[in-house]
């Protein structure tokens, strides 16, 4: 959307991509969520907006509980230890919401909940018994992000049960060719039939057509989703296997959880419910045409944001003003083009980064080299380039003859004219 069509909107809605609280970001997810949502707030305040930036920690799932099983802790004990090294990331890196919450709010718990049987009660949610897989090593089942295996489409060795990163394919992990457990590392895996509750994509397809069609997303964003429109959509499980998490609100669901992905983005809603503490200002940024949305995320994160997220909305009847704009970047990878790993030490995490560089070099870095058109790897001589020969010699040499002449030429007061 043009900048001109932001300028009839009254309000702005920034919304972040919610890091995932196993553990601390890295510097990629930081500038392709948090630091630029930071930026988009910062500009449209400056342009007179009424602007609302908000995420928080996602709280839920099967990495967190199974590392909290290691651990000997709770999931909820892990989950909060880590939001707190988020907030400090946060704090650090001078990222300013105006709600960074968790999706163990309360507020949030009882959205979902209230959420999903709307859905259900206009026909969106739908059951079906299917097979899921279960790793009898780790005697647990396993969320789709944790198995990986080779694409049944393009071939990818490590498409993850959800999605494949190298062709973009939804996928469900029984479609994996030899599925290996992410936690273990071990190919015993077996798949049992359990039944679901599923969001009803097919039936939306038309309404999230219009919808597509109707926004001017950027060029990755539009293509990657008319292309999953077209291939044809399926219904998407929204409920999983395991005992951490939102409790699935159906009946007969009793001992399943709401898939991860499936209440992490309603979050966006529960966050700006709970900044207003339930006062009915909150609707001001989710219903009527006077607000322009802004979502921050990283590229694998497209069609949560235009395909699911969207098609909760619509399923919920409600007429929750649908997202405008997805800024959604391209990787950014490691030297070398390596994938970020905390366990096999590659890369550089946002609390170390701290630690080596004043934060306003750091943000100063990211934006210069934000992945916007492609991926893009980190390297310590660019960031030397960036802070030295681009942020010191160019701007920072400009800015100091600039306050110099008006020094010495005007007595320190900037002209008029």
């Amino acid at each position: 959307m043009g900048e001109e069509l932001v300028m009839d909107k009254k309000r702005v809605l920034v919304c972040s991509a919610w890091p995932y609280a196993s553990g601390v970001p890295h510097l990629g997810n930081l500038v392709s969520s948090l630091l630029s949502g930071d930026v988009f707030t910062r500009y449209w305040r400056m342009r007179g907006k009424d602007v609302l930036y908000v995420s928080g920690s996602d709280a839920h799932g099967t990495r967190i509980e199974y590392e909290a099983r290691q651990l000997g802790i709770s999931p909820g004990e892990l989950a909060a230890r880590n939001h707190e090294k988020i907030v400090e990331v946060i704090n650090g890196f001078g990222i300013e919401f105006d709600n960074y919450t968790t999706t163990e709010s309360p507020v949030h718990k009882k959205f979902v909940q209230e959420i999903y049987l709307q859905m259900e009660r206009n026909g969106y949610i739908v059951t079906q018994e299917e097979r899921r897989a279960y790793c009898r090593n780790c005697k647990i089942f396993l969320a789709d992000r944790f198995i990986t295996g080779t694409c049944p489409h393009c071939g990818y060795p490590h498409a993850l049960g959800n999605q494949c990163d190298s062709c973009g394919a939804i996928l469900e992990p029984e479609e994996l060719v030899n599925p290996v457990c992410s936690f273990c590392g071990k190919s015993d895996i077996e798949f049992r039939p359990t039944k679901h509750w599923y969001l009803d994509l097919e039936k939306l397809s038309p309404k999230l057509l219009e919808y597509v069609r109707s926004r001017n997303f950027q060029g990755n964003v539009k293509l990657f989703t008319e292309r999953m429109i077209a291939d044809g959509l399926r219904p998407r499980a929204m409920t999983r296997d395991i005992s951490w998490g939102i409790p699935a609100p159906f009946a007969g669901a009793e001992g399943k959880v709401i898939y991860v992905w499936g209440e992490a983005a309603l979050g966006y809603v529960s966050a700006v419910i709970e900044h207003f503490n339930g006062d009915e200002q909150w609707k001001e940024f989710w219903f009527g045409d006077d607000v322009h949305q802004v979502y921050a995320i990283g590229k694998d994160n497209i069609p949560f944001h235009t395909l699911i997220f969207p098609g909760q909305l619509i399923a919920s009847g409600q007429g929750y003003h649908l997202p405008d704009q997805i800024a959604a970047t391209e990787y950014l990878n490691w030297i070398g083009g390596q994938s970020f790993s905390k366990s096999r030490g590659i890369g550089l995490y946002c609390d170390d980064a701290l630690e080596v560089l004043d934060p306003e070099y750091w943000r100063f870095y990211l934006l210069y080299n934000r992945p916007e058109g492609r991926d893009v790897n980190f390297s310590f001589e660019e960031l030397d380039k960036s802070i030295n020969g681009i942020l010191i010699s160019n701007i920072a040499n400009l800015i100091n003859r600039v306050l110099s002449f008006i020094q010495t030429r005007y007595s320190r007061v900037v002209p008029d004219e």
